[in-house]
């Protein structure tokens, strides 16, 4: 397994900004997508050679949000879904290539008012967010990225940021597993759950010894066969990174003590390690980096 301190140089995006947190996204290629700076359409910009150059930032001139997007990938497509510019309605959209994507399509039956999250593993995706008038964290699943299950909303577990999930298919015990991180309401801690079917969630889990003031980041590397976090330090703003077996028991928090963010989620999506993104902090460039094997 690498070790969490060694990084590549961060690399800073000097063509593009964002005014929330980027997302990554991996299918053979490697996707980002971001809210733009001066106004809030959606733009996006793919790699063909893991993060290393990325094409010219692409606008999505027609379609907007006041959050952070979320990407996954299922079925070889791009999955994208935001938080509505104009009321708080959760919207979504594919794509093959990451650079055009599929006419806009509205989730009418669910809002939030923070970043949503997408995770996929094999040929099941998971949406989870904060919800509108309360802030307990709601789930739903798709079999395709557009069409969802109807919203269930878990009454146990609430948040004060959008909640982050990532999955797999390679499990510690085999099959799917979908792992959870999100900051807590009532205080800063991080908390964590898994779920076999993105439903039906274990009893969630504070790790009391890290805290944050924005929304987490979490992907899984199938190669490495572990999940990773990255977050917002909470008393300063210093990203912090841990790794996990199985979504529940996390090492020890390392802090990145030379990249720091205004604030989350971190972009994160494994490639030949894991390839992270973030919103700079004096600054609204993105900036970029690789865990050294």
């Amino acid at each position: 397994m690498s070790n969490l301190t060694k990084w590549s140089p961060q690399v800073e995006l000097r063509d593009r900004a964002t005014r929330s947190g980027p997302a990554l996204a991996t299918n053979g290629a490697m996707c980002m997508a971001w809210r733009g700076l001066d106004q809030d359409n959606l733009w996006v910009s793919i790699s063909k050679d893991n993060g290393k150059t990325w094409s010219p930032q692409h606008e999505l001139k027609d379609r907007a949000t006041r959050d952070a997007p979320a990407m996954a990938t299922i079925h070889g497509r791009f999955i994208m879904a935001w938080r509505g510019l104009g009321q708080d309605n959760i919207w979504v959209s594919t794509s093959t290539d990451g650079l055009d994507w599929s006419p806009q399509h509205e989730l009418k039956d669910r809002s939030t008012r923070n970043n949503p999250s997408l995770a996929a593993a094999g040929d099941l995706a998971v949406m989870a967010w904060r919800g509108r008038d309360q802030d307990n964290i709601w789930v739903s699943t798709s079999s395709d990225g557009i069409n969802w299950s109807p919203q269930h909303e878990l009454k146990d577990r609430s948040t004060r940021n959008g909640p982050a999930v990532t999955g797999t298919i390679r499990g510690p015990h085999g099959g799917r597993l979908y792992a959870m991180a999100w900051r807590g309401r009532d205080q800063d801690n991080l908390w964590v759950s898994t779920s076999t079917d993105g439903i039906n969630w274990s009893p969630q889990k504070e790790l009391h010894d890290r805290a944050t003031k924005s929304a987490p980041g979490i992907t899984h590397s199938d190669k490495l066969n572990v999940f990773y976090m990255a977050w917002q330090g909470l008393q300063q703003d210093n990203i912090w990174v841990a790794h996990s077996e199985d979504g529940l028991q996390w090492s020890p928090q390392v802090e990145l003590k030379d990249r720091a963010t205004q604030g989350g989620p971190i972009g994160l999506t494994p490639n030949d390690t894991l390839y992270m993104a973030w919103r700079g902090l004096q600054q609204n460039n993105i900036w970029v980096s690789t865990l050294l094997p």
